[in-house]
């Protein structure tokens, strides 16, 4: 009887360990809840992260739309990027602009006296 009297002593420790066990697994098992918590957090940065290239995308194709069909948005951009003026106009340029810019100038010289 002494075996069956250590086993019953026993055996609610064994269950309390298997539970126990139990428990810790399913909180910090690689399927656990802080795990989930954790991978979940991770969703949501990266929907917060596609919400917000999609928003780019709408405006980027906005701005395709408007350069396609908008002549002043067209005008600007040539403008702006090529460094387009009209006949008559007068580019001024001023200490601290890039010359990255302007490169179109590099191969021009103006003379003292040639400017109207």
């Amino acid at each position: 009887m002494t075996d069956n009297s250590t086993l019953r002593s026993a055996l609610p420790l064994i269950l309390f360990a298997v539970l126990a066990g139990g428990a810790a697994w399913a909180c910090f098992g690689d399927r656990g809840i802080l795990a989930n918590r954790s991978l979940q957090a991770e969703v949501d940065s990266r929907q917060v992260r596609i919400e917000e290239r999609t928003e780019t995308i709408a405006h980027l194709r906005s701005e395709i739309a408007r350069m396609e069909t908008d002549t002043r948005v067209q005008e600007r951009w040539i403008r702006q990027e090529l460094g387009y003026v009209k006949p008559g106009e007068l580019l001024y340029l001023f200490p601290g602009d890039r010359a990255a810019d302007f490169a179109f100038l590099h191969d021009r010289h103006i003379e003292p006296g040639a400017q109207p």
